[in-house]
């Protein structure tokens, strides 16, 4: 195991540590919370997580001394304990643990590893990733490798220097019944483990390595009563079946440095999602969860020297410390969302959209995008193709026949019900006029699968958040098929799919009408109107029509099409793409009043008073398909039309002076970015593309260094302090992770080690 840097910040954050496409987490790291194993949730799980030594052996009456990942670490030691969850007969028990103080604890977080070290402890959890095979092409033994559903830690305890044993120990309080101990098939006598049930499991064995000349052959013990140290010190009846604290324990001898090591993993057995009938992929080549425990630990010396890889690989990135950090994290919160699943003997790839469990969100997997064609190409085809067969519908849109008089500007937390729709934009009264193909929002939530057709978020007759995002939904199917051709250059899919493409530049011209972008709302709203994947905001991000945001997606979705279309062969639907992306582009530029530009493009809006970042964020496809190769031109040469350059000076323009404007209305007190000049919510995927669309197309990097210095320094203390408890959170108030927690959309930031 390589030697990993401290942190230097604060280190009582917590973090998810996951397997891939398991939906499994464990989790831990902020100081006085519960976590541990947290199965198919969007939020820490329910056990307190005992990690500790006790300065004598097993049976000594000393105090154990634990990390403080349980109720009461970090305020009163003895309310660790909780007398109320004890039988008659356990309720003299002594104080469970004593938690290490602030300053004796350091942490380590790394691209694949998380380490915590207290006087004579280290404890370190490792969670590798890596590409999953296509089980249609790959080898059992390669998909069992890459979707196993465990992960793996350590926990060294070194007593070189003491003159009495030490006894370190793991265990999980859980608040529900149901744990018990494993007492075989772990693939030696030397094992030992508990579960909880049939789905959630740990397993260890300990080995010597001191370094000396004749190593011991040690031995776990395992423990099961109402607290960890009535368990240890027990000598008659050690397990109670009955209790609700396993774990495992090991004793270390004067002048010996021991490891236990870990599996941590999950079996859960099918069905496991309704609306189509999903189980885990993973059930197709382990039989059960001792499988996965076994397995796990006959690997973990791969599995560290895997996390040793990735680890060098960011820290000898020429990234800052704060940068490097960001997209440890965002690594680590993505992993925990996601979901391999197999339906009708067929795979079926799922991301979940963190604390509110939505699957397969299309405006975060648009984002997802960049880091799985680095990773897993097949799962984007894999999506593409489901939303096509299952999650698309046609509609027909609205002509206005009349204006608003008001206009509905609240800010709004999606975790809330809706808020009452705005009164003048129901009443307008409107005809139709064809529409097309689009896309939901997602696919189902909590693993139910939505209807044919539908999704778990959109609803009808709603002016902002939970509304439907139709024309950003068909600009965001477009732009991942197009990223997927960048990089794959999968001809003989787009020639499959070459109706559908078809249909969504039909749709695409329906919406824009004259304009080129997004001037309708679609039927499916009834009364209300369409809002944008920035639902939460004001009306500077959160109305469709006329936005800023909006008309730089389509017009990069029309370049994309472009692209199909050369490669379709179909010169005459390639230039008008081209001709309609002209268009857009010289709509925005023209908009732009004293170097910035308004964020909707109506004067009686208020959001026209706005200034928002994303409007660059369109910005970001082209500039792929150029890296990549696939746009057989620059990224320079992308504007090269009178009109796009005009577009992208305007753009230039506006993001150089937004983020040097004296009055700093783009960003927070604390240097973080603002994304909105009207909104204290900020989305920090969000921000992560915006950088890199600033830094890559753009070239500000000198201009705005400074202030992307103390943004990536905020963005960090967001994190660890804002979210502490949410692992990871995208939206955030005011610097305190207030919505979107626990989430995996910011793997954006993985975009500035490109």
């Amino acid at each position: 195991m390589s030697i990993r840097r401290p942190l230097s910040g604060p280190i009582g954050f917590n973090a998810q540590h996951s397997p891939m496409g398991a939906f499994m987490s464990f989790t831990c790291g902020n100081p006085g919370t519960k976590g541990g194993i947290g199965l198919q949730i969007g939020q820490p799980a329910d056990q307190e997580v005992f990690i500790g030594v006790i300065d004598g052996d097993r049976y000594a009456d000393a105090t154990l001394k634990c990390l403080p990942f349980y109720v009461g670490a970090a305020s009163n030691a003895a309310e660790a304990f909780m007398v109320e969850q004890a039988g008659p007969q356990e309720a003299n028990v002594r104080p469970d643990a004593e938690p290490f103080a602030p300053a004796e604890i350091k942490r380590s977080y790394n691209w694949a590893s998380d380490t915590w070290t207290a006087g004579d402890l280290s404890f370190s959890v490792f969670t590798p990733f890596g590409p999953i095979p296509d089980p249609a092409k790959a080898p059992d033994r390669e998909m069992r490798d890459a979707l196993r559903p465990g992960i793996v830690a350590q926990l060294i305890i070194d007593n070189t220097k003491g003159a009495k044993p030490k006894t370190g120990i793991f265990a999980l309080n859980h608040s529900r019944p149901g744990p018990r101990m494993i007492e075989d098939d772990l693939g030696g006598s030397a094992r030992v483990g508990f579960a909880f049930r049939r789905e959630a499991g740990v397993a260890g064995e300990v080995v010597d390595i001191t370094g000396a000349a004749k190593a011991d052959k040690p031995h776990a013990f395992g423990f099961m009563r109402w607290s960890a140290t009535d368990g240890i010190r027990e000598k008659h009846n050690p397990v109670h079946l009955l209790g609700s604290c396993p774990g495992i324990g090991f004793e270390v001898p004067p002048g010996k440095r021991y490891a236990l090591t870990l599996a941590i993993g999950s079996y859960l057995e099918s069905p496991v999602t309704t609306g189509l009938d999903g189980k885990y992929l993973y059930t197709r080549y382990f039989n059960g969860l001792n499988d996965v425990l076994r397995a796990t630990l006959d690997v973990a010396g791969k599995v560290i020297e895997q996390a040793d890889a990735l680890d060098e690989k960011l820290e000898s990135s020429a990234l800052s410390d704060d940068q490097k950090f960001l997209i440890a994290h965002a690594t680590h919160s993505y992993y925990g969302s996601t979901q391999m699943l197999e339906i009708d003997k067929q795979p079926f790839w799922v991301v979940n959209e963190g604390e509110y469990c939505m699957m397969n969100t299309l405006d975060l997997s648009v984002d997802h995008v960049f880091w799985e064609l680095d990773h897993n190409p097949w799962v984007v085809k894999n999506l593409l193709d489901n939303f096509v067969a299952r999650y698309s519908y046609t509609d027909e849109v609205k002509i206005y026949k009349a204006e608003a008089a008001a206009a509905h500007s609240l800010e709004h937390d999606p975790s809330q019900p809706p808020l009452a729709p705005d009164a003048a934009q129901l009443s307008r009264p409107y005809g139709t006029a064809p529409g097309g193909l689009s896309f939901c929002h997602d696919m189902g939530a909590h693993n139910n699968f939505s209807p044919k057709g539908r999704s778990s978020y959109e609803l009808a007759n709603l002016t902002s958040t939970f509304s439907y995002m139709t024309v950003e939904q068909l600009c965001n199917w477009t732009l991942t098929a197009g990223c997927y051709l960048a990089k794959t250059h999968d001809t003989a899919w787009l020639k499959k799919s070459k109706k559908v493409v078809e249909q969504c530049l039909e749709s695409m011209i329906n919406r824009g009408g004259e304009t080129g972008f997004a001037q309708y709302d679609s039927t499916k709203t009834a009364g209300g109107q369409e809002i944008t994947t920035y639902d939460s905001l004001d009306h500077s991000l959160a109305q469709t029509r006329n936005n800023v945001y909006m008309a730089v997606k389509c017009w990069a979705s029309y370049r994309t099409l472009a692209l199909m279309f050369r490669d379709l062969g179909d010169k005459k639907a390639a230039a008008r793409c081209q001709e309609l992306a002209e268009r857009v582009a010289g709509v925005v530029a023209d908009q732009a009043v004293d170097g910035v530009l308004p964020a909707i493009f109506e004067k009686d809006n208020p959001g026209y008073h706005s200034r928002i970042l994303p409007a660059v964020e369109g910005c970001v496809y082209p500039l792929y398909y150029a890296e990549t190769g696939y746009a057989g031109i620059s990224a320079a040469e992308v504007y090269a039309s009178a009109a796009e350059k005009r577009m992208y000076d305007a753009l230039k323009t506006h993001t150089k002076t937004l983020l040097l404007d004296p009055e700093a209305r783009s960003v927070f007190a604390d240097g973080g970015i603002k994304l909105s000049s009207t909104s204290n919510n900020s989305w920090m995927s969000k921000i992560a593309i915006f950088m890199h669309v600033t830094r890559k197309v753009f070239g500000l990097d000198a201009d705005v260094a400074e202030v992307f210095k103390k943004a990536d320094a905020a963005h960090t203390t967001w994190q660890t302090v804002g979210s502490a408890y949410w692992a990871c959170s995208d939206q955030i108030v005011s610097g305190e992770g207030k919505a979107s927690r626990y989430y995996p959309r910011i793997i954006t930031s993985a975009l500035w080690l490109s």
